[in-house]
């Protein structure tokens, strides 16, 4: 790994052309990087931000007791059938 990108946050285009996977990996445990070229910067590496965790299916059971009350609880036809087939 070259000195720039190992102890400093600017590296040049071909440091990181040099050395892609390692400066992924540092900005992977958080570093931000920016890039160069002729002196200038030209990008700035930074992670992702965390996204939120993916939010539980609703209970549809529930949600149609509470609307249309017990009567969409019988079992259909094609419960019937899965249940013939072995399928569950």
């Amino acid at each position: 790994m070259s000195g720039k990108l190992s102890g400093m946050e600017t590296v040049t285009v071909r440091e990181l052309q040099k050395n892609l996977k390692g400066a992924l990996l540092r900005v992977q445990r958080g570093a931000t990087l920016r890039v160069t070229r002729r002196r200038k910067a030209v990008a700035q590496l930074a992670p992702v931000p965390a996204s939120a965790p993916a939010k539980p299916w609703p209970d549809l059971k529930a949600r149609a007791e509470g609307v249309l009350g017990p009567r969409v609880l019988r079992r259909g036809a094609a419960d019937e059938l899965l249940d013939g087939r072995g399928d569950r």
